[in-house]
């Protein structure tokens, strides 16, 4: 019997060739897009790294308090480039790097190039740029460097009796200690207001120690706060003895509530009184601090005298038995009559929720010159 074995033809050879040549290439493109993606992912990873190393890594907390805020934490400036992430510029006395590691032994400068071996562009700014993929990819650090170094801390002061110091302003000293931007630390010390309320500005995102003596006693308070990016942070100081409850913030007494003058406007939202002042002299007033009861909790913004603003607190709002300390006292004369108005109530303290009504509501508003008084509406 004979065999018959028939091989390919050459026709048959070549189509086998040009298929496996185009699996080939389909297979070469998928290869070089999955490597240029791998290099796209690790850039933006590295880009990441490098800005929590600037500016911290929000998501690292301790107690539920961030602890990380990067070399502007502790610096309180941007760096002047990369290389200060990992080398404290000279005389920097407040650096506490290295900020970033390096993963490569053999290249002490891996940190500052993209997975294609190109430099990041960045210079003190606020954005680090990859240009090695041939189209830009960019990391933004903040909207503007103000949100990284240049925040505020505000609150009240009070003694133990929620009395603010009024005449005693001058002695009531509120410091804080901070980085200067330039390797060095920087302090600020304020005195309140009567009224109590203070300002600390132009600080640097980070854990702040804030010191407030009453310099009379040496009664002292310290807080521990933390400055985020882009913030007016609250912090409100209550001494543990009551320091000033004799003099109650002013001179004189005898605010007196004018019958019948108590209203609401605004939809319900804004409420207004009058006050008198039938003592035969002249009244300073420094805060007011007003109590009721409504459902739900309603949150007032701010406080005007005579159309003037005299307390304003967006976030938290003044609630009831807050005191609401004035930026500036306000004199009523003998004989004089006054119309205060509380406006803005809503039901939620940062004001985002609905504004409440408070028709038929009834206040008693107790003033720091130690006078009370109770209406409703």
């Amino acid at each position: 019997m004979i065999r018959s074995e028939k091989g390919m033809t050459l026709i048959e050879l070549v189509m086998v060739i040009i298929i496996i040549g185009i699996i080939s290439g389909v297979a070469m493109k998928s290869m070089d897009s999955a490597i240029e993606t791998g290099r796209i992912e690790s850039t933006r990873k590295e880009m990441q790294a490098l800005a929590d190393a600037i500016v911290g890594n929000p998501d690292l907390l301790n107690n539920g308090n961030r602890i990380d805020f990067g070399y502007v934490g502790d610096v309180g400036s941007l760096p002047a480039n990369l290389d200060a992430l990992v080398s404290a510029p000279g005389g920097y006395t407040t650096w506490n790097g290295p900020y970033i590691s390096n993963n490569f032994v053999e290249s002490s400068d891996d940190y500052k190039k993209d997975a294609w071996g190109v430099d990041y562009q960045y210079s003190a700014g606020l954005t680090i740029t990859s240009t090695g993929s041939g189209s830009n990819i960019t990391k933004r650090l903040a909207s503007d460097a103000a949100d990284l170094t240049s925040n505020s801390i505000r609150g009240v002061v009070l003694d133990a009796g929620s009395i603010p110091p009024g005449t005693h302003y001058s002695e009531v000293e509120i410091s804080i200690d901070y980085p200067d931007g330039a390797g060095s630390t920087t302090g600020t010390t304020v005195n309140p207001a009567a009224g109590g309320n203070y300002a600390l500005t132009g600080l640097p995102i980070g854990n702040h120690t804030v010191t407030a003596v009453y310099t009379t006693t040496n009664d002292t308070v310290i807080s521990y706060v933390t400055v985020p990016p882009r913030s007016d942070v609250v912090n409100n100081i209550r001494f543990g003895y009551s320091l000033w409850a004799e003099s109650g913030g002013s001179s004189g007494s005898g605010v007196e509530y004018v019958s019948g003058s108590a209203t609401t406007t605004g939809g319900g939202s804004d409420v207004e009184f009058d006050i008198t002042n039938n003592t035969g002299s002249s009244i300073t007033i420094d805060w007011l601090k007003a109590e009721y009861t409504h459902s739900p909790d309603a949150y007032y913004e701010r406080v005007r005298w005579n159309n003037a603003t005299v307390a304003n607190r967006t976030n938290p709002r003044y609630g009831s038995g807050d005191t609401a300390g004035f930026s500036t006292g306000k004199s009523i004369g003998d004989g004089a009559t006054v119309t205060i108005k509380m406006q803005n109530f809503n039901t939620s303290q940062s004001g985002g929720g609905s504004n409440a009504d408070m028709s038929g509501t009834t206040f008693t508003v107790t003033f720091s010159d130690g006078s009370s008084i109770t209406f409703s509406i």
